[in-house]
């Protein structure tokens, strides 16, 4: 397991956290239309040109506990929307997807370079933020859990958020929004620069 100590980690998390910073903007640019609009169903055929892929031939690496390949194997089923009877729901579910696709992965990162273990609050705020997410969009804080201070920007996570939403999901208000995701993300490229800079002048000193 890689040293949290290296300063490569901090410095390849920055790259790595910029690149998530970076597709959701660009997301975020491509859905301002949309909600524009009023969000209507979107138009999956307009996908197809992107979702198309290459079809191997499963034959040659088929193994014998695999069992014998099918001739005509299943045909892909066409992608739908999901079912929202409302604008502000289905924007709702556009924007948490994204949000929760970044959150996992950066939280990932720090937890593979043992970087989740720093209390900086922001840190145990994205631990908390991913814990979240993974758990139907909903805190779990049991009252009598020990929780180090985990807050971004005023926003404080606490037990009596315990049951409440990440993101709002259309219906009832969420705890943080695609720009508090964005600007966490930010916040700690920010807070692995400064790290990095401070590993660095101690292996110089």
């Amino acid at each position: 397991m890689p040293d949290s100590k290296h300063p490569d980690a901090c410095r390849i998390g920055v790259a790595f956290i910029e690149a998530q910073l970076t597709a959701l903007t660009a997301y975020a640019s491509l859905l301002s239309d949309w909600i524009e609009r009023g969000a209507p169903p979107p138009d999956f055929a307009k996908a197809q040109s992107l979702l198309a892929h290459r079809h191997s031939h499963p034959e040659g690496h088929t193994h014998s506990e695999d069992g014998t390949p099918m001739k005509n194997p299943p045909q892909e089923e066409a992608w739908s929307w999901p079912s929202f009877d409302t604008a502000d729901k289905r924007i709702a579910f556009a924007l948490i997807v994204p949000c929760t696709n970044a959150i996992l992965a950066v939280a990932e990162y720090f937890d593979i370079h043992r970087l989740s273990a720093s209390r900086a609050p922001e840190v145990q705020f994205l631990m908390r933020v991913r814990d979240a997410a993974v758990n139907g969009n909903t805190f779990s804080i049991p009252t009598d859990e020990y929780m180090p201070h985990a807050a971004y920007a005023g926003l404080i996570v606490e037990h009596t958020l315990d049951g409440t939403l990440l993101f709002s999901d259309g219906v009832q208000p969420g705890f943080v929004t695609f720009g508090d995701t964005v600007g966490l993300l930010r916040y700690l490229t920010k807070l692995l620069k400064s790290m990095q800079s401070a590993i660095s002048a101690g292996d110089a000193g």
